[in-house]
């Protein structure tokens, strides 16, 4: 990653984006890349994805209404658990489920089991046992199934 973003002249995080990616190289990079690699931007840009696929990417979980509505109930919930049962320190924990629900709904609509994102979600029932049950220590154990998930999830992915 570091190599390859001294070549082009840009992060080493922008590099590692689009290893995961969570964003794409810019027409100039690309071109770049391209050249570096000795390959053809037909080569680069070539995907196995229907058009149907394509275009689905293409619409943001922020164009979802799915989306709009799961924070709607995340903020009212949020509102009665602090008025009507004096919850307002780990009430906030749900606004931490919001990316998981956005990811639950993502990897059943591109039926991809590796797109949930489970440490986040492992990452929220620490914070319940930790201010509801009084759990931090033991609570910690659970973060050693994340591997375990990308493994069965990489699995049942490579099946589809």
């Amino acid at each position: 990653q570091e190599q390859l973003a001294e070549e082009l002249g840009i992060s080493r995080q922008a590099v590692s984006k689009w290893e995961r990616a969570e964003s794409s190289p810019d027409t100039d990079n690309l071109i770049c890349l391209a050249k570096l690699y000795n390959v053809s931007l037909d080569y680069l840009l070539s995907t196995d994805e229907s058009l149907e696929d394509i275009k689905e990417q293409k619409v943001t979980e922020e164009d979802d209404p799915i989306a709009a509505i799961a924070i709607f109930v995340i903020i009212i919930a949020y509102i009665l658990l602090g008025f009507l049962c004096d919850l307002w320190h780990p009430g906030w924990i749900m606004f931490v489920f919001y990316p998981v629900l956005l990811s639950t709904i993502s990897a059943v609509k591109h039926k991809k089991v590796s797109e949930f994102l489970y440490p986040v979600f492992v990452t929220c029932v620490y914070l319940i046992l930790g201010f509801l049950i009084g759990w931090w220590h033991p609570g910690w154990i659970i973060y050693v199934t994340i591997p375990v998930f990308y493994i069965i999830a990489g699995m049942i992915d490579k099946e589809k």
